[in-house]
């Protein structure tokens, strides 16, 4: 199970590491062909708005909570024992899981709206919008499934934190 969700994970941190080239890659021919030849690339702001920084930010997201590579701060946690310390993160774990699954679910609903209504959005000319509705519940969804997947392994007793992997290294 690690190795499949840990193979998924990365998977979608590819596509969304190749959504910042691509981006790139767009915005630098528009502007090439708006400057030397007066004929922009249209769309090119709303594709990058709605397209682009979603899936950058989306797709890697259960990667980023199952590797533990989010911002956290953790003044008073390294000074509690070591009991305290697995059920403060159990806590966040689940807690992580239910705020992730509400968000995944209202998403859910937003997207199958999009998809209902075929979304666009107008700006230089009509971009469709419903398809990138659907990374917000999957990005979301794959980051509670990572934080349910640590709740277990903690309970298992293998390391979940970098913290851990630094203090069991030395």
């Amino acid at each position: 199970m690690d190795r499949a969700f840990r193979k998924l994970t990365h998977g979608l941190m590819l596509v969304g590491g190749l959504g910042i080239i691509v981006m790139m890659v767009n915005i630098t021919l528009d502007v090439v062909l708006k400057v030397f030849w007066n004929a922009p690339i249209q769309g090119t702001v709303e594709i990058s708005s709605y397209y682009y920084m979603v899936a950058i930010v989306m797709l890697p997201m259960a990667m980023v909570e199952y590797d533990d590579e989010q911002i956290s701060v953790d003044l008073l946690f390294n000074h509690f024992p070591e009991w305290l310390k697995r059920i403060s993160l159990l806590l966040t774990f689940m807690a992580t899981a239910g705020i992730l699954s509400v968000m995944t679910w209202r998403t859910g609903l937003d997207a199958v709206r999009a998809f209902k209504v075929g979304e666009v959005v107008m700006g230089s000319r009509e971009i469709i919008v419903w398809p990138a509705r659907c990374m917000l519940p999957l990005g979301f969804g794959l980051a509670a499934v990572a934080a349910v997947l640590r709740a277990v392994m903690l309970l298992q007793g293998k390391p979940v934190t970098k913290i851990h992997e630094t203090d069991s290294a030395a």
